[in-house]
């Protein structure tokens, strides 16, 4: 390799500079790879404590743990591909961009998962199995051809290791079909699913707001009135039941779970669109002066850092530091603000058909729950018959309890709860 190489004729860029930027994309690879590496570690020990292993029973986790491996190997991968024209070098672009694919397929199967089974009630355990074969088959059959048809090696234009093809455009169409498209379209999927999660959660609380201060204000006045048919009664309590998903994300325990992640996309977009864009730029208007060179150091600083931004994020889970808590043998705090209402549980007396005679027979079985209330009472309504006249039979009465529970979140029991979790 000569000790200079030159663009378009008028600028020069040193070997010297070449050297530094491939130092400094090394120099930021081994931080991240080696967080990544003792967060796996760790988790690795609270997984081998009974106590703790229960908190990291999630499918999510799963995916998180998939993704570390993947970016340590992809940390591992970019530091030890040659530097210069040499054998291996072929190898080890096929290895960083397999790796890249797994670790980025991974986190965007966490977003997927959030929002099939927080949204569309799908059980995110029976999930799995395809979210790992998807990621597997996408990540193989986009790099096993590639390297195949000898389109990695030497590029001399970015001097790294990585598409190699002499053609222009021909490599360009293959960085399109091979990396870039299927990055950015992972890291879109990843901000719509979580967009559609925090959108769904935000209207969820304002629906749950709303409703649970109508209810706090009929109970305060100790009695209602009731004047409706059976089938206006039923049209009325038919928009309140409210699915266990919704019922769990007013958990705080699974509302840090489900926030923090969402912060996933958030680092994706800003690591994945920008390395995309890089690398298109470098590709297409080639390096012919000082920003473009610039812009290629920044480049390689990006594929280097994003180990350690996914690193700095599994560390903080809020699944792994619960387990931790509880190897340690710090309780959470169980006690809700008394002032909030989290959660709503509308409970039917039985399947619609069942629903519908009982509702015939103008009975109501129908009780909805408030948690983490203040005060607890039991209050009932009496329906006013259609002559005007008050009846109280049992089985014309509404009753509305409100009661107190340490976890309130619309199951049968904490095991449904936490085996709901376990899917998200």
């Amino acid at each position: 390799m000569s000790d200079s190489r030159v663009g378009d004729g008028s600028y020069t860029i040193t070997e010297s500079q070449i050297n530094f930027a491939g130092v400094l994309a090394y120099a930021c690879t081994i931080p991240g790879t080696c967080v990544c590496f003792l967060v796996l570690v760790s988790y690795a020990v609270a997984a081998y404590s009974p106590v703790a292993r229960r908190f990291l029973d999630r499918v999510s986790f799963r995916l998180l743990v998939y993704t570390l491996i993947f970016n340590v190997l992809f940390g591992v991968a970019y530091a030890a591909t040659p530097t210069g024209p040499i054998p291996g070098c072929d190898v080890g672009a096929f290895a960083v961009n397999l790796t890249l694919c797994f670790s980025t397929f991974f986190t965007t199967c966490i977003a997927i998962n959030l929002q099939l089974v927080l949204v569309h009630g799908i059980n995110g355990k029976r999930m799995e199995m395809y979210y790992v074969a998807g990621t597997t088959i996408l990540s193989l059959v986009l790099n096993i051809p590639t390297m195949a048809l000898h389109q990695f090696g030497w590029n001399d234009e970015s001097a790294t290791c990585w598409y190699s093809n002499a053609d222009h455009r021909i490599r360009l169409q293959w960085i399109i079909g091979t990396q870039a498209f299927w990055i950015s379209f992972a890291a879109m999927i990843e901000t719509m699913c979580s967009c559609i999660v925090l959108l769904w959660m935000y209207r969820f609380y304002r629906t749950t707001h709303t409703m649970t201060t109508a209810i706090s204000n009929c109970a305060s006045s100790q009695s209602m009135s009731i004047d409706q048919s059976a089938a206006t009664a039923r049209n009325d309590f038919n928009f309140t039941r409210f699915s266990k998903s919704r019922a769990i994300s007013r958990d705080p325990k699974y509302r840090r779970i489900i926030l923090r992640i969402a912060l996933y996309p958030v680092v994706s977009l800003l690591m994945n669109y920008s390395t995309v864009a890089l690398d298109l730029n470098m590709t297409i208007r080639g390096m012919n002066t000082q920003l473009d060179f610039d812009l290629l150091v920044l480049d390689l600083i990006l594929y280097g850092i994003r180990t350690l931004a996914y690193g700095l994020l599994a560390a903080t889970d809020p699944a792994f530091i619960s387990a931790i808590r509880k190897m340690r043998g710090i309780e959470e705090q169980k006690a809700m603000n008394p002032e909030s209402i989290p959660s709503i549980h509308f409970a039917e007396g039985g399947s619609d058909a069942t629903t519908s005679t009982l509702l015939e027979e103008n009975k109501y079985p129908v009780h909805l729950e408030l948690g983490s209330i203040s005060r607890s009472n039991s209050t009932q309504y009496k329906l006013a018959s259609e002559d005007g006249t008050q009846r109280t039979e049992e089985s014309r009465t509404v009753e509305v309890r409100v009661t107190e529970r340490k976890y309130s979140s619309g199951f049968g029991s904490e095991e449904e709860m936490r085996d709901f979790g376990r899917q998200l």
